[in-house]
């Protein structure tokens, strides 16, 4: 599924029509505010990244923090807050996969992520498990799941001895 892609000024333009009484000024900077701890990496307590429309309203948190539910429905987010992934060109989703084929990883999206493209990080080649087949798939998952991470860090990394 995913969110509804929204403006700032669509959103409190619709949002002040379902709450008249809410103070126009003070949405927008709220909204503000939220844009800029997302995009500044601030996370909800739980490790994900914060919904800003969610987080304007109640504090920084993520939406299934927020509202208890695992996948946003019809529910907006604003636009320069998604994530832009990288180009889609090429890549197949789960759901267009005949069942047979469906191996590997797959992002949060559910596309296709191809493991040889997957970075490895400085640390990893310092790493006994480097190159070992019978970790790969853990350091992978690893590498996929901190991608977007400013610090890499690896709690099964054992340095090689020289």
């Amino acid at each position: 599924m995913g969110f509804k892609k929204i403006s700032i000024e669509k959103y409190v333009e619709l949002h002040l029509k379902s709450n008249p009484s809410e103070n126009k000024n003070d949405l927008e900077k709220r909204l503000k505010s939220a844009l800029k701890d997302y995009k500044n990496g601030i996370k909800c307590s739980c490790g994900n990244d914060i919904w800003v429309i969610g987080s304007a309203a109640v504090g920084n948190s993520c939406f299934t923090c927020i509202t208890g539910e695992s996948e946003p429905t019809d529910d907006y987010e604003i636009d320069s807050a998604i994530k832009k992934q990288e180009n889609r060109k090429g890549q197949r989703h789960i759901d267009k996969m005949n069942p047979s084929e469906i191996h590997g990883f797959f992002d949060d999206d559910g596309y296709e992520i191809n493991s040889e493209l997957i970075k490895k990080p400085s640390l990893c080649l310092t790493c006994v498990h480097n190159d070992d087949p019978n970790e790969e798939f853990l350091c992978n998952m690893n590498r996929i799941d901190q991608k977007h991470e400013n610090e890499f860090k690896c709690f099964a990394y054992i340095k090689i001895e020289i």
